[in-house]
């Protein structure tokens, strides 16, 4: 969910005064591994101007961003406690907008909602969506390649959350519209983000008032039952949370598939090795996320204190980016960091989903989503290969995700 602010030039450096460094433009969106590598083995935590024109702190070695995810010095909220008093809709504040105990008291309530073995329950129907929407592809595409971004990857995602939301049948193309804006906000007016803000409110609240007369199993009614249960939340705290969910679900995911795709692609012998054995494929899900992920930082923070990581102090106040893509390459956490190696034994100890009280919630349905989706599509399509050569591909979004915008592949197997 995180977008690129709108680009500004920056303001020239006072005479004297190093300008800063401004590695995050549009070459880092295709390579972030190339520039960060450089930066965490010259400068590990380094001072850098974003495209933004704003300056922050970069902090690239394993150690030192699982650190920074557990330090409560490290505020998302800068200090900031929204007034539970003013009236919100969804998604005007969200967890990102909260530090412990309000993020606590507030993300607890999805908890039980998310656990692998609810989510489990929910595969079956999971699977049914990836093989309807792969024989569609295949139905569509004759000979030629597909588009998989838009024949599968998004519909896949969307049609996931709408199985562990049990959203109707009849409200799907509707909520799919407001979902995708959000997700990528790029070109859109304030009005058109604004018309989305609102009817993913209103379909959340009018889910709420829906689940609470005939409650189920779905991940609103867990949800709405731990909040009865043990309170703690307002009820716009509770439908920010719920459309938190459902959102930060999509996008995420849609690019987690992706780039996992495009990694396969460069690794012949790696896709085929998972092809001949799809039993291996949960363990490679975590090995894939440690390859490449839309999120090359964890949300900006700031810091309250000063902050020492190693023989640097950040000062109090400043903008702090921990970067998850670089400590996921860092040699002293995984060893031949540029080999994938679907059985690398540390591959669990990747930091795409975040660490510490900020976890992902939403891990469990994300692993089976990527688990289900390359393991349809590998046994859908052998010797899988890219329709156009992959340094054509368009990385856009920005530096806190990125966006790969299309990915033509070229099955090899019967249409």
């Amino acid at each position: 969910m995180d977008t690129e602010p709108v680009a500004m030039a920056a303001p020239p450096a006072p005479a004297g005064r190093q300008r800063l460094p401004e590695p995050l433009g549009a070459a880092f969106l295709a390579r972030p591994e190339e520039t960060l590598a450089e930066i965490r083995e010259t400068c590990p935590v380094a001072r850098v101007r974003t495209p933004a024109g704003r300056s922050a702190w970069l902090v690239t070695r394993a150690e030192d961003v699982r650190a920074g995810f557990l330090d409560p010095r490290l505020s998302l909220s800068g200090g900031r406690v929204p007034d539970p008093d003013v009236r919100r809709r969804a998604l005007d504040v969200t967890l990102v907008n909260y530090d412990p105990p309000d993020h606590t008291r507030i993300r607890r309530l999805a908890t039980p909602a998310l656990t692998p073995a609810r989510m489990a329950a929910h595969r079956e129907r999971i699977e049914r969506a990836a093989d309807e929407l792969l024989d569609a592809a295949d139905a569509a595409r004759g000979r030629g390649p597909v588009e998989l971004m838009d024949a599968f990857a998004r519909p896949f995602a969307f049609r996931s959350l709408c199985e562990v939301f049990e959203v109707r049948e009849e409200e799907r193309d509707a909520l799919y519209e407001p979902v995708a804006l959000l997700a990528d906000k790029n070109g859109r007016s304030a009005r058109a983000v604004e018309d989305g803000v609102a009817r993913i409110d209103g379909f959340v609240r009018g889910e709420m008032a829906r689940r609470a007369a005939d409650p189920g199993e779905d991940v609103v009614s867990r949800v709405l039952a731990a909040w009865h249960d043990q309170g703690g939340a307002t009820e716009d705290e509770v439908a920010s949370l719920l459309a938190m969910l459902l959102l930060a679900g999509f996008d995420s995911t849609v690019q987690a598939i992706g780039m996992s795709v495009v990694a396969l692609l460069g690794h012949g012998d790696v896709q085929d090795s998972l092809r001949d054995e799809p039993s291996r494929i949960p363990r490679a899900v975590d090995e894939l996320l440690r390859w490449d992920t839309p999120g090359p930082f964890g949300t900006k923070r700031v810091a309250l204190e000063d902050v020492r990581f190693g023989d640097t102090v950040i000062p109090a106040g400043s903008g702090v980016l921990l970067s998850v893509a670089a400590a996921n390459h860092d040699p002293r956490c995984h060893a031949d960091p540029e080999t994938l190696d679907p059985d690398r034994a540390t591959a669990g100890r990747h930091l795409s989903f975040g660490l510490g009280p900020h976890y992902c919630p939403g891990s469990a349905l994300a692993r089976l989503e990527l688990t289900v989706a390359l393991t349809a599509v590998l046994g859908r399509w052998p010797g899988l290969k890219p329709a156009v050569p992959m340094d054509e591909l368009t990385w856009g979004g920005g530096y806190l995700h990125r966006r790969l915008a299309g990915l033509p592949v070229q099955p090899c197997g019967p249409a």
